[in-house]
Formats: structure tokens, C-alpha cells, sequence
């Protein structure tokens, strides 16, 4: 019984040193998000796929809250009045809600 104690608690010890190395940094995430929206933003005006490039980077991170879990963060950003929120673990951005959608 004691095997399997000692067992799980390094196994979770593992587990949580590996999250922590692996979860993105706010960099991370506003390249991320900037992708996204320039490919949902495809074949749309070119004085907004300009805008975006240009400008797109610094209004993310402007707008953008990062909570740091030490083994994930939480990354909440408002754009035209609606809050985007994700988790960001192993690398993944997870969607928790998006508002508006």
C-alpha cells in the first residue's frame, strides 16, 4: 500500500513539473489569438487585415488578463465587447467560454 502512495505522489509530481514547464507565456497566447483572428478575418476588407497586423499584437496584449496557476494559465481578453477566456496548459489554449458565441 505504501508502494502505491509513494508511487502516485511522484507521478503527480512528474505530472505537475511537466505542466508547468509546458504552460504558455502571454506571448504565447497573443501570437496565438493573432493567428486566429487573421485567418477567421480572410478574404474580409484589406484595411482590416492591415489594421491587424499592424496594430493587432499591441491591442491583444493591451487588453489580454493573465492569471498564473503555476501549473496553467488563464488568459482573459475583451474585444468589441465580448470576453474571450482560455486556459493555456501543455502548450493548448482551451476555450472556457466565449462570450457573445
Amino acid at each position: 500500500m505504501k508502494k502505491w502512495i509513494i508511487l502516485c505522489l511522484c507521478s503527480l509530481f512528474v505530472l505537475s513539473a511537466i505542466m508547468y514547464m509546458t504552460k504558455p507565456s502571454q506571448d504565447d497566447y497573443t501570437a496565438w489569438l493573432l493567428e486566429n483572428m487573421s485567418d477567421r478575418m480572410e478574404g474580409q476588407s484589406p484595411m482590416m487585415s492591415m489594421g491587424l497586423s499592424l496594430f493587432g499584437e499591441q491591442m491583444i496584449e493591451n487588453r489580454t488578463e493573465v492569471n498564473d496557476y503555476l501549473v496553467f494559465n488563464t488568459f482573459n481578453t475583451e474585444m468589441k465587447g465580448k470576453e474571450l477566456k482560455f486556459i493555456g496548459v501543455f502548450h493548448t489554449f482551451i476555450p472556457l467560454s466565449l462570450d457573445g458565441e
